[in-house]
């Protein structure tokens, strides 16, 4: 029988720490003010995921940012409403 492959988690860091930002009170900060919630509620859902489900390699991804399509061509997708 072959071996099972080990699971791996892929998590959205985008949705997760949006999530994260909403979920929590913009209390949640450094003592100069600084907002933390959503570092702070991005950790402990991570860490949560992984106790709940067993340590397995993680890999967390975030979104690239701008592709740079409307700078190359401003007219890009400038028909669109949203």
């Amino acid at each position: 029988m072959a071996d099972t492959p080990e699971e791996l988690y892929l998590i959205d860091g985008n949705s997760l720490a949006y999530r994260a930002f909403f979920a929590l009170p913009e209390s949640i900060a450094t003592s100069t003010g600084f907002p933390t919630n959503a570092i702070f509620g991005f950790a402990s859902m991570l860490v949560k995921i992984l106790t709940e489900h067993g340590q397995r390699p993680t890999i967390v991804v975030w979104d690239a940012g701008s592709s740079g399509r409307k700078e190359v061509y401003a007219d890009y997708k400038a028909q669109r409403t949203t």
